[in-house]
């Protein structure tokens, strides 16, 4: 009785692998909606003046978090870098730079260019 109850185990367990395998993939409308996105992304670096910790850099970075069209962002301390891809079709840098401004810090555009494909 036990062993019957174990192979129904396992067959069962097998069969659940199985279905979340096949649920779980991408399709390839959504790979594709995500290489347009990125395809028209641009990427924005600033320098970032008044931050003196980590703690500095996450506020910022939560901030961004908020602000639709960013797509990636990553802020730096050390370093007082923010590097943000994002979409100018729902934001532009000097939208972003008043969110970063608001936060009480200063943002100066370093470099902006279109997002090169990978």
């Amino acid at each position: 009785m036990k062993k019957n109850l174990i192979l129904w185990s396992a067959l069962f367990l097998i069969g659940i692998t199985q279905v979340n395998a096949q649920c779980c993939k991408p399709t390839d409308h959504k790979a594709q909606t995500i290489n347009t996105i990125q395809e028209a992304s641009k990427a924005l670096k600033l320098k970032i003046t008044g931050m003196t910790c980590a703690g500095c850099s996450n506020h910022i970075s939560n901030t961004l978090k908020e602000v639709d069209g960013i797509i990636e962002h990553k802020v730096e301390y050390p370093g007082d870098l923010a590097t943000i891809q994002y979409d100018p079709k729902k934001t532009n840098p000097e939208a972003i730079i008043k969110v970063i401004e608001k936060t009480g810090y200063k943002a100066e555009i370093i470099k902006e260019t279109p997002k090169k494909k990978s």
